[in-house]
Parts: C-alpha cells; structure tokens; sequence
C-alpha cells in the first residue's frame, strides 16, 4: 500500500514537472507584456562542414498569446527537388503545459512557396495549419532539412518580430576548418548576445530578450533588432561549386556557371534589333529604342526554377514565349544589346520602397530583384525590365537610392543607383474656382508630377473610367458630392512628367452660416493623419521620402460676397520639413497658397513629440476655415 502510494505520488509530481515545462502561466511576466509571443527555447543548428551540402536541425518552442503571435512560431519547411525535409513535426500544448495535439509531417498544408504570378517553379512549403480554441497555447515545432546549396546560411534573428520576447534563442554553425565562414553582425551591442567559436563551429546565444513594442514611425524591425550572419568562401549553389570572398570574385562567379549559360539569341531577334536601331547615331537612344521593343513584346510572370532561382531562363525560350521574370527579362535586354554593341550591367539588388543596400563589405547571395544598368560616362542608366509602363531610365521608390550589386566584365561591383533629391520630388497644383452662394463650387485644376511623386500617378493614364473616379473619390474622401466633369493625363515620358487635368464640381461644398459661407482653402490636398501619441518613446522616427508639395488655388466668390478677414501667413520650419500658407484677396477673388516640404531622415526617439506637433499643426491648418460674408442680399 506504502509502494502504490509512492508511485502515484512520484506519478503526479513528474506529470507536474511535465505541465510546468511548457505551461505558459510560468512565463515571468516580464516576457509576456507587451508581448503577442514568446520564444521560450529556440535551438537552430546548421551544418556546412561540407561543401556540397547543409543540414538544418531546428527546435523552437513558442507560446502563442494572441492570434497575432501565431506567426512568430514560424512553423513551415521549404522543399524542392534539391531539398529533402527529414524531419517536419509539432506539438500543441494549453495554458497548463498539457499536451493536446501532435501533428506529424503528414498533416502539415503543402503549398507552392512562390505567388500566384508564378506559372512554373519547384519550391514548394509545408506548413502547420491550427486554429486554436483558446490562447495562450505553445507550440513545439522540430524539424529537420538537407539540401546541397550552402551558398544560403540562415542568418540569426533572435528576436523575429515587434511584440515577440526570447527567453533562450542558440544557433550553432557547424564547419570545416579549411572554410572558415565569414561572419557579420548587426546591433549585437545593448542585447547580451554572447557569441563563441571553436576551430569547428560559431554558437551564437541569445537570453531574457523583452519584446521591443511596436511605435509608428520607427525603422523596420531587422533595422533594430540583432543579428548575425555567415558566409562561406568554397559554397554550392544547387551543387554548382562556387568561389567568393568578395563581390569581384562573387560577380565574375556569377557571370560564368549562370549568366553565360543561359543560350543566344535567334538571328532573326538579332536582326530585326539591329534593323531598329539602325538610324539612331548613340548608344542611349539605341538603348531607348530597344527598351520600347522589350516593353511591347514580352510580360512579366515569376519563373522560380534553375539553379535555386537563381540562373535566368534560355534566351530562346524567352524570345519564343514572350515572358519571363525578372532575372529571364533583365538578361533577354542585356543580350539584346549586347547585339547592338552597348554594354549592360545584369544587376541584382533588394527592390521594394524600403531602401535596403547589399552590404558592400559583406560578399554572399543577396537580394530579391535584377535589373539592368547600362553605363553612359560616369552615371549608369538604369532599366526596370519587368515593367512595361516605366519610362526610359525611371526607378522610381521600388529601386531608387541604395547599393546594388552589377556583373560588370571585371566582376561584382557595388554602385548606387538613382537617387531622386528633394527638390525633383515635386507636386505642383494650380486650380481655378468658382463658388457659388449656394456653398457648392466648380473648379478646373492642372497638378504636375516629378521624381518620386511620378511613380505615385502615371498609372493611371492606362487606367479605366470607373478605376479614375474610384481613385479620385478615394483620394478626396472628405469631399461629399464630389462629380468629376472631365479627366485628362499627359505622361511625358522623355522628362519623367505626368501632368493631370480635372474638371470637377462638389456640392454643398461650404457650411452656410445663415447667409454667409464658411469656405475651407484647402480643397485638393489635405493632411488629415496625426501620428499617435506615444509617452517614453523607445525607437528612432524614420521619414522615408522627402517631397516638395506647392497648391495655388484661386476662388472667385459669388456676387454679393467678401472676405471678411483674410487670415495671416503662417510658416512653420523645423527638422522635418518647412509648411507655409498664404492668402491673397481681392474684392471677389481669393487666392490661397500652400507650400509643403517633407524632409527624410532619422530622427532621435526624443524628437518624436515635436514632429507629432508639426503634423498635428498641419492636420489643423490644412483645416483651417475662412468666413466668405454676404454684403448684398440676393
């Protein structure tokens, strides 16, 4: 009786020990405020030490606070023809730490890993598919891959997200001695990461990591957050063996077992470029005309299949088939002049309107895009090949201004692409309107774009009648009984131009305060967002664009009708930018001036209440009312 005691009592105690180890409730509370995660335990292990092949072993214990915590599990696999997944399992675990569900590699989701642009690839993903009846819940994901590409080493984020706190994050990188990885790190300081290293292996460790919490404004989280990352010299790319210690060697690497691979281009192609360009005496416009010919005659789709995604498609198959992606296309133009004898640059770099740069002292494969630079004297003029609306040499956010790695003949060589100033980025308003007693208006209104501000509206030239109300209607919201009359574009494509014409009318547009009208100048371009307060702010602000914005409107007031007191010029100048409006009158007119400059940059935490004034001050006076009185009765 004594010996059945002690077993129950031992009995209890270890499915105790058990709950406990996973229960979310024994989380210090220091981890989960704030928080939509915790990592409890993470346990990656990646093996290099062969050439050929990668082997990464992973545990990452996570409990789950909330539904938008479920992703910093991070419970998927990758696979393709090359990429063996050994090992794909997970565990769910309640608020207790008792296990209520197990799920094998076979009832993860396998999907394709590529958009639904994409008409042919080979990576595919298995991921875990639960809906959790309660939170918080934690989930053990383990698994196991092997590939033959060690030209990709997973960088370390320890901390993967806003809201996310680590209690214990270890990665161990596993090598040869005679092929030492390179290693890099970023924002390791103020974080206690403690990284080691033997003759065979790095093993970077990560503890008690509080959630950073998220704050409008600040820099994307892999801007604050550490990590650190590792390249190999001898590395295999799909069992293509490599050699790089810097963006030279990598780039002359590239240029010969991809880039020099991928086929010719049909002699009747070649001969009908060679026609085209055959009356236009520079490089330049040859290159103009065969962009144009490029732009009509292929499309973009994703193709994610040759050598990890990484060589381009033949050139006799994109010339046959009229698409490809952005690496098939950027060399399809790169081989079109090449026949026409104009060098090119095949370029890769990170595209989106985030401005990242491959790290010029950091060699391994990088990036997301290709382009195309062709040099012209000291400047390089760069081609965005998958689109078919982009005018000659036009970046616009998606590329401009950051370090790029080009395949030049004498190597990788990192160059900055285009990088649109202040003063180019310009949105020039000039409108003409009437108002009427009743407070409704009719205007005519010419608004010119520039540099960046480009990129945000030449679209809409190829657009339908229904998508340019919708665009316009969205863009004024706060402009009840808004009709548009007319609508005309000029896109002058040689000067990077787009120039819109509208003729609209807006009902009701004026308060009546018994006979007198209460008329807002700022009809066409108000700031209406004020950035959220945020008391104790921890993280930097970070202006992404600079602009110039300047509207002259001029009213013509009914008959019978004045000012009854012009408002005065109101400036204001600070770090982020200058805002300024002014207002002229006469005995029926108004015109009322307003100039905007956005300024970008990093700005100090300590900084951020003085710019949620200015934005606060601009909401206000792109408010602001002028009383329009009644001094005849009608």
């Amino acid at each position: 009786m004594i010996r059945l005691s002690l077993l129950l009592i031992f009995g209890i105690v270890s499915l105790g020990f058990s709950q406990v180890k996973y229960s979310a409730y024994s989380i210090p509370k220091e981890f989960t405020t704030n928080a939509n995660s915790v990592i409890v335990d993470e346990n990656i292990t990646i093996d290099v030490s062969e050439v050929g092949i990668k082997n990464i072993k992973t545990k990452r214990v996570t409990t789950v606070l909330n539904k938008a915590g479920f992703k910093d599990a991070r419970c998927y696999a990758g696979y393709d023809k090359t990429t063996k997944i050994k090992k794909l399992e997970a565990f769910i675990y309640n608020a207790y730490g008792v296990e209520i569900k197990h799920i094998k590699k076979k009832g993860f989701v396998d999907i394709s890993a590529v958009s639904d642009i994409s008409i042919y690839e080979d990576h595919r993903v298995k991921y875990l598919s639960y809906t959790p009846t309660q939170y918080p819940f934690t989930i053990v994901f383990v698994s196991e891959t092997e590939d033959n590409s060690t030209g990709f080493i997973p960088s370390w984020y320890p901390i993967n997200n806003y809201s996310s706190s680590v209690i214990s994050s270890k990665y161990t990188l596993l090598f040869s001695p005679e092929n030492k990885p390179r290693m890099r790190t970023k924002n390791v300081e103020g974080f206690g990461i403690e990284i080691s290293e033997t003759p065979t292996k790095f093993v970077c460790l990560a503890k008690k990591l509080k959630p950073i919490k998220f704050e409008k404004y600040a820099p994307s989280i892999t801007k604050i957050v550490p990590s650190v990352s590792f390249a190999l010299n001898h590395f295999s790319l799909k069992g293509v063996r490599g050699y790089a210690s810097n963006w030279k060697e990598f780039g002359a690497w590239m240029q010969n077992q991809l880039l020099s691979k991928t086929g010719k281009l049909p002699e009747a192609t070649i001969s009908e470029i060679k026609n085209l360009t055959a009356g236009y005496p520079t490089n330049i416009e040859k290159a103009r005309v065969v962009y144009d010919y490029l732009q009509k005659k292929v499309r973009y789709v994703s193709i994610q299949v040759g050598i990890g995604g990484w060589k381009p498609m033949q050139l006799e198959d994109v010339d046959k088939l009229s698409y490809g992606d952005c690496k098939a296309l950027t060399n399809y133009t790169k081989a079109m002049l090449d026949a026409v004898g104009i060098p090119s640059y095949y370029t890769l770099l990170y595209a989106g309107d985030e401005e990242i740069s491959i790290d010029k002292d950091f060699a391994r494969i990088e990036g997301n895009h290709a382009m195309l630079g062709i040099p012209d004297n000291n400047e390089i003029i760069w081609l965005e090949c998958t689109s078919q609306t982009n005018p000659f040499g036009y970046n616009g956010n998606f590329t401009d201004n950051r370090d790029v790695l080009a395949i030049t003949p004498e190597g990788g060589k990192i160059v900055h692409t285009t990088t649109y100033p202040l003063n180019k980025n310009k949105q020039l308003t000039n409108a003409s309107i009437i108002l009427e007693s009743t407070g409704s208006l009719s205007a005519l209104l010419t608004t010119q774009y520039t540099g960046l501000k480009y990129d945000d509206v030449y679209y809409l030239s190829k657009k339908e009648k229904d998508f340019i109300e919708n665009h316009y209607k969205e863009k004024w919201s706060y402009l009840n009984g808004l009709s548009l009359q007319k609508t005309n574009f000029t896109d002058d494509r040689e000067s990077i131009t787009f120039t819109e014409n509208i003729q609209l009318n807006v009902t009701n547009y004026c308060s009546k305060i018994g006979g007198n009208l209460l008329l807002a100048p700022n009809v066409f371009n108000r700031k209406t967002t004020i950035p959220p307060s945020i008391k104790n702010r921890k993280q930097k602000i970070e202006v992404i664009k600079e602009f110039i914005e300047e509207d002259s409107l001029t009213f013509t007031l009914p008959d019978g009708y004045k000012i009854e007191k012009s408002p005065k010029e109101t400036t204001i100048t600070n770090k982020f930018g200058t805002y300024q409006i002014q207002f002229k009158t006469t005995n029926n007119t108004l015109t009322y001036y307003r100039k905007y400059i956005q300024k970008k940059g990093i700005f100090p935490a300590i900084d951020y209440q003085e710019f949620r004034d200015f934005k606060k001050k601009i909401v206000k006076l792109d408010k602001l009312k002028i009383l329009v009185i009644q001094t005849q009765k009608q």
